[in-house]
């Protein structure tokens, strides 16, 4: 059976307390040589056990023995696998058997007996003893039989098996049917009567096998228990950390005592293995109080010297699941550490574990220990040479690293490294002739290049502004000099190292190829608690907002959208809130930057249907969004008409009940090109690591299976605006009934842009890489896929194989297998299809917004986005023809359509056009299935659009109008579009392939091949 385990703690049992173990000493056993003669008696016994087990085995299933009803004692727990669970003084770790007395009074337990199906002629009978009520008994099954002792002459078999307990006359009276079992996992009787496997084994002691509530029957879920001592820090890829009395570096594991006394640690144990919880034993030492000790994971078990304990087991690089256990034998706490990069520690602190702290072996994990241990290799490797500054974040330049020289003498760099990984110090190295000379600052850009061009050392890598990494200098052969580790980078700063103070800094202006001589912080303040979030409420609801920040920190806010400055309130007390507000928050501390803005928006009577929509709170400073200089707002502005302004903002997201989805500080620009014209604007929204995050968190379109994304659009519907308000989403949503075409999700929404309400919105994916690389399973290659907008417009990588087909198939006959075996060798034919085939059913008049996508990593064939479908559903054209007509199609001839007239002069690929299409009409395309998508969408923004036309303008008399227009188009295209491929002079289909592609189109429509008349 297996068995599932929690990130709980399993309860263990001390090798020197187990109940019942302690007093027992293992004699040597009386049989030597062969075995004596049985006696009559014990023959007698031992037949009527086997019949017992026999017999019992029929019952099983109804849960029941003969001599059940009347026996006081039955076997309680079961372990057939001991390794670590329970010791005798001899520190032999035998199987053990549990027996347990139920009932009211004490039992004398001669001439009870045990009998195991593995050995049926070995019978363990009781020695002469009592047991008192409630109980229990353990007998070792390790096949030592001394007199009068507690040891079967049998042992037991991990693969399971039957064992019986017999009353005095040598009937069945109980049994258990052990299954396979795992080391150290016991087999246990429930208080219900039933039996489990659990990992929580309790010899001499009542059984708690406790179940998460998700748990499957059957499944074990681990429980902790609070104690002195806790888990603090783990690190399963050390290069540079915490060097041991041999100078070597050993993974470890950190605890801490957080009681306000010393802790003997003597009995205490650490182990990898949940299911070998004594594995290492800590030596008799005390942890003061508030104390911090880390410990080798070196496998090499040695305890004597106090500052370099050694355990005796190894960290697996994947992550192993390390408990700490009290000496009374239960698990006080348990972490499974995630797959760290080497030098990476996995850290608890106040909110919870990270890995994206800087490794504090054997202190505090604060910014003051970071700083204090933050350059001991530097000074231990005292060369003169360090990484002295840094840039992740500018906007304007490429990342890059800066060195330093703060020796006398010139430095040969060639054949150094310079890496972004401590196991590979030598990720990229200085070329040949590189010297620096003393007090020189050399500058790196970090951009991937890995080259020497323009004067400048390019590296082979780019820098994270998410940080959670250290930065590595080292010599040719690969020994690390210098180490900086780079905690979180923000906008506006550079990161390194200040002349009078220790560890990493931030400083509010960058000196590249200078000392670092400006203003400089140790860190960030942390963010403040809110009493209550931000949430929709009602008239008449009274709110009092509490905020918390951390001991010494100052926290700021304001009432009116501003970004929060110490020129803001100050808060002192609770903030009383009975109508819409936007409350936005700064913290101030000594020697910290800032912390990031925090915004909740207490939105009261939201406009939001009754709860049929999302509703999206925005908020920025008004110059950000309204300013005549700057706002990105501003209709027709000049100065941002076609810029990509960024700004700070923070939005929230609730759902149809009013749950937060997402509240997260983030980048905003416009979106669109002419709509920018439209007093109502589309924007666009970004994750971005400067203002907390590189991902939105939050589960925002609910038909994809990610609770996150890197960025999202706020949608007027653009040229829709005065009409459906919803042809683009509904239309590209047709892509969800193909199998592999990506298009943008949606999900209505009405939006406030700093508490004032600003309309519906259309919530939509945005169709870049990431949002590509998500949907496809490429997340991490990003920046390698090759992405192409329109005909040829190169936005990432390159063209070269697709332009290459195109004049291939131009100067080829394309009509042979050997042609489609080629053009199905650079594009997906299935995928191109599919969007073809919506593409040209919508009618869309403007298909020069096409994306495409190829990862030479995967199968390296091009693939199609389905995007922007504001023009279509207006006009009824015959885009077959359009599409077959040689020298472009759309908007005046200019969507280059090359590769499908081409394509369908091979036969294969028209087949499977023609097939698509058919069964497309039949199916997705039939106007019942498509009225279905309107009708549902209306039913949506019939709520809200009342509330929208009052702010935007617009009637329902021309909205009905407009949704006349589409119901209209979706009755009719259907049949059209079989009027276009019947008389396609390019086609020429005969009545036979008609009605073997349309066929059940035309049965759908209710129409037969004579009754289609020419368009």
């Amino acid at each position: 059976m297996a068995n599932k385990t929690s990130r709980k703690a399993v309860p263990a049992r001390n090798p020197k307390k187990t109940a019942g173990a302690a007093h027992h000493k293992n004699h040597a056993s009386q049989w030597t040589g062969s075995r004596p003669e049985m006696s009559l008696g014990k023959f007698i016994l031992m037949s009527a056990a086997v019949l017992a087990l026999i017999a019992l085995a029929f019952v099983i299933g109804n849960g029941k023995t003969d001599g059940a009803a009347s026996c006081p004692l039955q076997i309680s727990e079961v372990m057939v696998s001991n390794t670590t669970t329970l010791f005798l003084a001899d520190g032999s770790a035998p199987d053990w058997i549990e027996i347990r007395n139920g009932s009211d009074k004490s039992v004398d337990l001669a001439g009870y007996g045990l009998v195991a199906e593995t050995a049926p002629t070995d019978i363990f009978t009781f020695p002469t003893r009592s047991l008192e009520p409630g109980a229990y008994l353990l007998v070792y099954a390790d096949g030592n039989v001394p007199a009068g002792s507690d040891h079967a002459p049998f042992r037991l078999s991990s693969g399971g098996g039957k064992l019986a307990l017999l009353d005095k006359n040598g009937t069945g009276a109980d049994i258990a049917e052990i299954p396979a079992l795992e080391n150290d996992q016991s087999f246990a009787r429930n208080g219900d009567g039933s039996w489990d496997i659990t990992d929580a084994p309790t010899p001499g002691e009542g059984n708690n096998v406790i179940r998460h509530e998700e748990a499957q029957p059957g499944e074990t879920v681990l429980q902790l228990r609070e104690g002195e001592l806790e888990i603090t820090e783990v690190m399963t890829g050390n290069a540079t950390w915490f060097a041991d009395e041999n100078g070597r570096y050993q993974d470890y594991i950190e605890i801490h005592n957080r009681s306000n006394a010393d802790v003997n640690l003597a009995g205490w144990y650490l182990t990898d293995n949940i299911h070998k919880l004594a594995r290492w034993q800590f030596p008799d030492m005390n942890l003061p109080a508030g104390a911090y000790l880390a410990v080798h994971c070196s496998g090499e078990n040695r305890t004597g010297d106090a500052s370099h304990l050694h355990t005796s087991f190894r960290l697996a690089a994947e992550g192993d699941t390390v408990v700490l256990t009290a000496p009374d034998g239960v698990s006080v706490d348990m972490v499974q550490p995630p797959l760290l990069e080497t030098d990476q520690a996995y850290s608890r602190t106040d909110t919870g574990w990270t890995s994206m702290k800087s490794p504090t072996p054997g202190a505090a994990n604060t910014r003051q220990a970071s700083a204090a241990i933050a350059d001991e290799l530097r000074t231990r490797n005292a060369g003169g040479v360090y990484i002295s500054e840094i840039s992740a974040t500018s906007a304007e330049t490429d990342d890059w690293i800066e060195i330093h020289n703060g020796g006398s003498q010139a430095v040969d760099l060639s054949g150094w490294g310079l890496s972004d990984n401590a196991g590979r110090p030598r990720k990229w190295q200085f070329p040949t002739g590189t010297t620096i000379n003393p007090g020189q600052y050399m500058g790196i850009l970090c951009d991937g290049l890995d080259n020497n061009s323009g004067g400048c050392l390019h590296t082979n890598f780019a820098l994270s502004s998410a940080g959670g990494y250290s930065l590595t200098l080292s010599d040719p052969q690969g020994a690390i000099l210098d180490r900086m580790f780079v905690d979180a980078q923000y906008s506006g700063v550079s990161y390194g190292r200040a002349a009078d103070r220790s560890g990493a800094r931030y400083f509010d202006k960058a000196t590249p190829g200078a000392a670092n001589s400006s203003a400089s912080y140790s860190g960030r303040a942390s963010a403040p608690e809110y009493s209550v979030r931000g949430g929709l409420f009602k008239s008449g609801d009274q709110i009092s907002v509490s905020l918390t920040a951390q001991p010494g920190e100052r926290i700021y806010y304001t009432l009116d959208c501003s970004d929060p400055t110490q020129n803001s309130t100050l808060y002192t007390g609770p903030i009383s809130i009975s109508k819409t507000t936007v409350l936005r928050t700064r913290v101030y501390a000594d020697d910290c930057m800032p912390s990031l803005m925090d915004s909740c928006t207490y939105l009261f009577d939201a406009k939001n249907g009754g709860g049929s929509v999302y509703v999206l709170s925005l908020v920025s400073d008004p110059y950000n969004l309204t300013s005549a200089e700057a706002g990105i707002l501003v209709k027709g502005n000049y100065n941002n008409y076609m810029k990509d302004w960024e700004r700070e903002a923070h939005v929230e997201v609730f759902d149809r009940e009013g749950k937060l989805i997402l509240s997260q500080e983030c980048a905003v620009r416009q979106q669109g090109q002419t709509s920018r014209d439209q007093p109502q604007q589309s924007l666009k929204l970004i994750a971005r690591s400067q203002y907390g995050s590189n991902v939105f968190k939050g589960k925002i379109f609910t038909a994809r299976e990610d609770d996150w994304c890197t960025s999202f659009i706020m949608r007027t519907a653009n040229d829709d605006q005065y009409g459906t308000r919803m042809r683009d989403s509904v239309l590209t949503s047709l892509a969800n009934s193909t199998d592999d075409l990506l298009y943008q999700e949606t999900e209505v929404c009405v939006a406030y842009i700093n508490g004032q309400y600003w309309g519906h919105y259309n919530l939509r994916e945005t169709a870049n890489t990431d949002f590509i690389c998500q949907l496809e399973g490429w997340v991490g290659q990003e920046d390698t896929i090759d992405y192409v907008r329109g005909n040829k417009t190169l936005m990432q990588g390159s063209d070269e194989t697709y332009q290459s087909l195109l004049q291939w198939v131009k100067g080829n006959k394309t009509n042979t297998d050997a042609a489609y075996e080629h053009i199905s060798s650079v594009i997906d034919v299935k995928n191109y299809i599919e969007y073809l085939v919506i593409e040209m059913y919508v009618g869309n008049t403007d298909p020069s917004d096409i994306k495409r996508y190829r990862n030479a990593s995967a199968d390296g064939l091009w693939r199609w986005v389905l995007f922007d479908l504001d023009w279509a559903y207006h006009t009824d054209a015959n885009s077959i023809s359009a599409w077959l007509t040689p020298g472009g199609t759309g908007y005046r001839g200019q969507t280059d359509n090359t590769l499908f007239v081409a394509c369908m002069n091979n036969p294969t690929f028209r087949d499977q056009f023609l097939t698509h299409f058919g069964e497309q009409l039949a199916t997705t395309f039939a106007p019942e299935s498509i009225l279905a998508r309107f009708e549902e969408r209306y039913n949506v923004l019939k709520t809200i659009l009342p509330d929208h036309r009052e702010r935007w303008g617009g009637s329902q008399e021309k909205y009905e109008k407009q949704l006349s227009k589409v119901v209209s188009y979706a009755k009719r295209r259907p049949a059209r579009m079989l009027q276009y491929f019947k008389y396609d002079n390019t086609l020429r289909l005969s009545q036979a392939d008609y009605e073997k592609y349309f066929g059940e189109a035309m049965k759908v429509l209710n129409v037969t091949y004579d009754q289609i008349s020419r368009p």
